[in-house]
């Protein structure tokens, strides 16, 4: 039984910026009007700049739901929506962020795109089958054998988004609204891809 692990750190090249808006009242429908509105005029000055891969743009959760007072009764109503923006152009999506009127950084995180995590996988894992082969080798060599026969193996591999680091979504707040049309800073970390083999083989 043997194990194999390659991996390799890569930077970070796919940033996500989640927005989100909020209101409050006494009418569940004018909550939720209210939080539709600035949702909407957020897509519509944004849409027309999306290109794919660079800058996506998309919705995250929308909903209205009660507030209660301390009997339990209902007292008002809340609301919140969220606007996605993604892609690799970290410029254009951090520029956007701060600027939409209605809407505040609820979350920004850096990841690896999928191309770039496919890639990083194909070359981590051959790494992983040459180190795989040169142990089972060694070892058959060990014993007094000439070779070995490879009798079932596991691939898993792990392109995780790794440790991102985010400036804090309090701090991006404060200098978002200290100057509306400044952009959101953020740096991207690196992450992970690590393919490890699993498997049995046979000396011969």
């Amino acid at each position: 039984q043997l194990t194999a692990t390659a991996q390799r750190e890569v930077v970070h090249d796919w940033l996500t910026v989640t927005l989100v808006t909020r209101a409050q009242g006494q009418d569940a429908a004018v909550v939720q009007r209210q939080i539709t509105q600035v949702l909407d005029q957020a897509l519509a000055t944004v849409r027309p700049h999306a290109r794919p891969g660079a800058f996506e743009v998309g919705t995250g959760g929308f909903g209205v739901w009660p507030r209660y007072g301390k009997e339990g009764q209902v007292v008002g109503w809340q609301g919140s929506a969220q606007l996605v923006l993604q892609g690799r152009d970290a410029a254009r999506l951090t520029q956007w962020a701060g600027q939409l009127p209605g809407l505040v950084v609820a979350n920004l995180a850096w990841g690896l795109s999928t191309a770039t995590a496919q890639r990083h996988e194909a070359e981590v894992r051959q790494e992983a089958i040459a180190q795989f082969r040169q142990t089972a080798l060694q070892i058959a060599q060990g014993f007094g054998f000439g070779a070995y026969r490879l009798r079932e193996v596991s691939v898993v591999s792990d392109s995780g988004p790794g440790p991102a680091r985010p400036r804090p979504v309090a701090m991006a707040m404060e200098a978002r609204m200290a100057s509306p049309d400044a952009a959101v800073p953020t740096e991207p970390g690196k992450g992970v891809v690590q393919v490890t083999l699993s498997g049995s083989v046979q000396l011969q």
